[in-house]
């Protein structure tokens, strides 16, 4: 009796692997690295005789920054200086912050379409308007973190215009288009550093130190005596005069003895208190059923049906919704993981007396869910949330 024949394997289907692939998980965007200065403040600030124009991307800077940015710029000569940005929305801190500052006119312009960013094109026309006008700055700084501007800048450079860019996250090609690139936070902890080495002698000689550390990396009698001499920093006293002796005074004399106390009475037995009355319920208002285990069925309905009416009276509320929308756009592109707690923390910077007679959420995610344009996860302990594409 003939053998059967052996079954060929059947072939794997062209365009996909005859193993089966793990499901790719799509991991939320990360924030974008803060980008290191490319210059030093040194290199970077303007030449005598020079004019500075500053254009302010208030969109994706904060308003923190303005003192370190007028630190920089000391005495010299500005010929403009603005912040483009919508001034009664979420940006209503510089406001307060530009008082401080009075050559720094705000820009208020609104974004009249959703998407369209009105403020970049303003300050885009603007620093065009500069640069072509009657008496033009001959260094600008741009203050922002967005890549939109280098067009601009690549034409200003053509012009012999100094290019100065300061930000955190700058896009690279923005910071490689410019003459001198500065991040803000090292901005203001290099010139704070250099604000105390004034006052303290110890700090300048310990910045002497690691600078000679970095000419002479590789010698090591070099090496050592700076290590020996950072050892003795800490120790060392600048025009600390000997404390005068003082001149003994005349003795006291002994002081006569106390009189003896009288016995006190003894105290009246105090009275029994009355009994403590019994502490209110705590308040449950705004939490959700869906946090509360071990209901049960009815007060799951009930709860449920708390649950629809606060949500009935979020939608209600579209000032509410559209200051969450504005602050998690202020903070990522859409489609980026936020935490949760972050987004709470600049709505209540940024949008004060917003909650009057809004309907109370115990967990702030809950209320995010309830608008319908964000999508909400947990991520560990954390709760991250991002807007809905």
């Amino acid at each position: 009796m003939p053998r059967p024949k052996p079954k060929k394997a059947a072939a794997p289907v062209r365009g996909r692997s005859a193993k089966p692939s793990a499901r790719r998980v799509a991991k939320p965007a990360r924030r974008q690295a803060d980008a290191a200065s490319t210059s030093t403040p040194e290199a970077a600030k303007a030449q005598p005789n020079q004019r500075i124009g500053v254009l302010i991307d208030a969109d994706n800077v904060s308003h923190q920054h303005l003192p370190t940015l007028r630190r920089f710029i000391g005495e010299t000569e500005i010929s403009a200086a603005r912040a483009y940005g919508d001034f009664n929305g979420r940006l209503s801190g510089w406001r307060a912050a530009a008082q401080d500052w009075p050559e720094l006119d705000l820009v208020d312009q609104r974004s009249y379409t959703p998407g369209k960013n009105a403020a970049d094109m303003r300050l885009t026309i603007d620093a065009v308007k500069l640069m072509a006008g009657p008496n033009p700055p001959t260094t600008l700084i741009f203050v922002t973190n967005d890549s939109d501007f280098t067009p601009v800048v690549e034409d200003a450079k053509r012009l012999g215009v100094r290019i100065i860019v300061m930000g955190e996250r700058t896009h690279k090609a923005l910071r490689s288009t410019a003459h001198h690139y500065l991040n803000l936070s090292e901005l203001r902890t290099r010139l704070d550093d250099e604000q105390s080495a004034k006052s303290d002698p110890r700090k300048a000689l310990a910045l002497l130190a690691q600078a000679l550390r970095a000419l002479s990396p590789k010698n090591k009698e070099v090496c050592a005596l700076l290590d020996q001499f950072e050892k003795m920093l800490p120790e060392l006293r600048f025009a600390d005069a000997p404390r005068p002796q003082r001149e003994p005074g005349p003795r006291r004399e002994a002081r006569e003895p106390r009189p003896e106390r009288a016995q006190r009475e003894p105290r009246p037995a105090r009275e029994p208190r009355a009994p403590r009355e019994a502490r209110p319920a705590p308040d449950n208002s705004g939490q959700d059923y869906r946090d509360r285990p071990n209901l049960s069925s009815a007060q799951q309905a009930q709860g449920k049906a708390e649950a629809d009416q606060r949500r009935a009276q979020l939608q209600q509320r579209q000032d509410i919704i559209e200051a969450l929308v504005d602050v998690a756009t202020g903070l990522a592109p859409e489609g980026e993981w936020l935490k949760v707690e972050v987004i709470k923390k600049f709505l209540l910077q940024e949008h004060p007396g917003l909650e009057a007679n809004a309907p109370r959420y115990a967990k702030f995610y809950r209320m995010l869910e309830d608008t319908g344009r964000f999508d909400v996860q947990l991520q560990g302990s954390t709760v991250m949330a991002r807007l809905k594409e």
